[in-house]
């Protein structure tokens, strides 16, 4: 009478596919008909095999240099997840044969081997240091990224070593998302003058970034329109730093300033100052400032028309800009020079204007940092697409990767379809 021994030796031989694959799954498997189904013809059988947690280390040796990288990954996800369980009863032996074969594995050639590594050990806390070294350095976005942002093991070394290797900006950002972010983490990556990584850093309500530092960033922020919304929300701000935002920032942003509860009454009435001086100013583009179309700032108007007053009401600028049109002096030009002056009142009233769209609509728009609402604006008003790239970026407040760009397939970013819904959608609103 044959033995279930010796049924399973048989079946690990001469069994059909199925047959051997379950065989190869078994918890009850021995070991021994496990060690000789590692060398099995089908990689669905050795990747069953691979997964199992009874298949003895010997077997395990061998399937980590097996051709199929199906097979290497199920190997890797299960030894990976079989670290926290390793007790001090196991042998020495054991926990470094499986933290060798990890750091192995994190340097297969095959993606799919790296990124089951990466993803089954960026949350864990047991994880090998040397595996994620070796991960957070790997060339593709996929693997790395994902451990650089959610691994607890990494030390601030660990993040500074990889700053300073000259991570992308990518890189850089999954490290300013981290749940906890320290100062000399945020120093490095300040220090990098990465804007965008910058701008995620101040966004993040765990990141610690010293009162000096935030003074740094705000002083070297003026030309970088994507850090003054997150810096104006930013907590902790010096009273320094509250006063010189309020030199620069859009209007919009100046009110959010002032809604700040942390700022006391004198920092208050002092940015108000600074708001009423700039208005005071009334200060017309800078000297020399050119626009897209080559002129001096005004367009078409150039000089047959005085340049409009600076800072005008809603309804101001809606006036001045149905005159304008009037004319035949409503150009893509006086838009650029509104975006030179930061006016954002002059730009909303003349694309309303100019794509006849009731200006709350257009108000809307800009509010709520609509790109696609933007795009369509400037396409309906009949200008320019690098206009509606220059608005999203100089009055929109839309963050960088979120801007709508001109491609091969729409010239404006969005097709015709899309804009015209962003339209509608609009003026029903306005």
């Amino acid at each position: 009478m044959t033995t279930d021994y010796g049924k399973d030796a048989i079946l690990a031989q001469k069994g059909k596919l199925e047959e051997r694959r379950r065989l190869a799954a078994s918890m009850t498997t021995k070991p021994e008909i496990l060690y000789y189904m590692a060398k099995d013809g089908d990689p669905d059988v050795r990747k069953a095999l691979a997964a199992n947690p009874a298949t003895p280390n010997q077997a395990d040796m061998i399937l980590a240099k097996d051709p199929d990288e199906g097979v290497r990954a199920s190997l890797t996800q299960k030894i990976a997840q079989m670290m926290p369980d390793l007790t001090e009863k196991q042998t020495t032996k054991v926990r470094a044969w499986a933290a060798d074969t990890l750091e192995d594995m994190a340097r297969d050639q095959a993606f799919r081997v790296r990124h089951v590594l990466a993803d089954t050990l960026k949350d864990m806390t047991s994880a090998p240091p040397a595996v994620l070294r070796q991960l957070v350095r790997d060339t593709d976005s996929m693997v790395a990224n994902p451990v650089i942002e959610f691994s607890p093991v990494l030390t601030d070394k660990d993040l500074v070593t990889v700053i300073a290797e000259g991570a992308n900006t990518a890189r850089l950002k999954s490290i300013a998302r981290r749940k906890t972010v320290s100062e000399k983490v945020s120093d490095a990556i300040v220090e990098t003058g990465d804007t965008e990584a910058t701008a995620e850093l101040l966004r993040n309500p765990g990141a610690h970034i010293s009162e000096g530092t935030l003074d740094k960033i705000v002083d070297q922020a003026e030309d970088k329109p994507e850090l003054h919304e997150p810096l104006v929300a930013r907590p902790g701000l010096s009273d320094k730093a509250a006063k010189r935002l309020a030199e620069y920032v859009a209007d919009s942003l100046v009110d959010t300033l002032l809604a700040r509860n942390d700022l006391s009454p004198e920092v208050a009435e002092q940015v108000r100052a600074e708001v009423m001086k700039r208005l005071a100013a009334g200060a017309g583009p800078a000297a020399g400032a050119v626009n897209a179309e080559g002129g001096d700032g005004r367009g078409a108007v150039g000089n047959a028309l005085e340049p409009e007053p600076d800072r005008l009401t809603r309804d101001e600028a809606l006036e001045l800009a149905r005159e304008m049109n009037k004319k035949g002096q409503l150009t893509e030009g006086v838009i650029y020079d509104a975006i030179g002056r930061k006016d954002r009142n002059m730009a909303m009233a003349a694309l309303a204007v100019m794509s006849d769209t009731k200006m709350p609509a257009v108000v809307k728009a800009f509010a709520t940092n609509s790109a696609k609402g933007i795009v369509a604006l400037v396409w309906e008003a009949g200008c320019s697409p690098k206009l509606s790239v220059d608005l999203q970026q100089g009055l929109g407040n839309v963050a960088p990767v979120e801007i709508i760009r001109p491609s091969s397939r729409a010239s404006y970013g969005l097709s015709e379809d899309e804009m015209i819904w962003q339209l509608d959608f609009l003026r029903d609103m306005g």
